[in-house]
């Protein structure tokens, strides 16, 4: 049972991280949007989605690694 609340967890997280860079992403937006074609684009903005990006497709690892080690703990207990 501690596993799968620790697999729903992960996933919880994944989510988390994946509204907050969306939140992040419509910040910038909102900021940026009055003055696209008369400033150049901050080359920090690229730095940071490309850590969101990065931030996400490990959080979505550890999400599937920990609920197929949380399936595989299930199925050799029940068996």
């Amino acid at each position: 049972m501690k596993m799968v609340i620790l697999a729903i967890s992960a996933w919880v997280l994944t989510g988390v991280i994946a509204l907050l860079g969306v939140s992040a992403g419509s910040t910038f937006w909102f900021y940026m949007e009055p003055v696209i074609d008369t400033a150049p684009d901050p080359a920090s903005y690229y730095v940071a989605a490309a850590a969101g990006f990065v931030a996400l497709f490990l959080s979505s690892v550890v999400s599937v690694g920990v609920t197929v080690h949380a399936v595989r703990c299930n199925a050799s207990g029940k068996a």
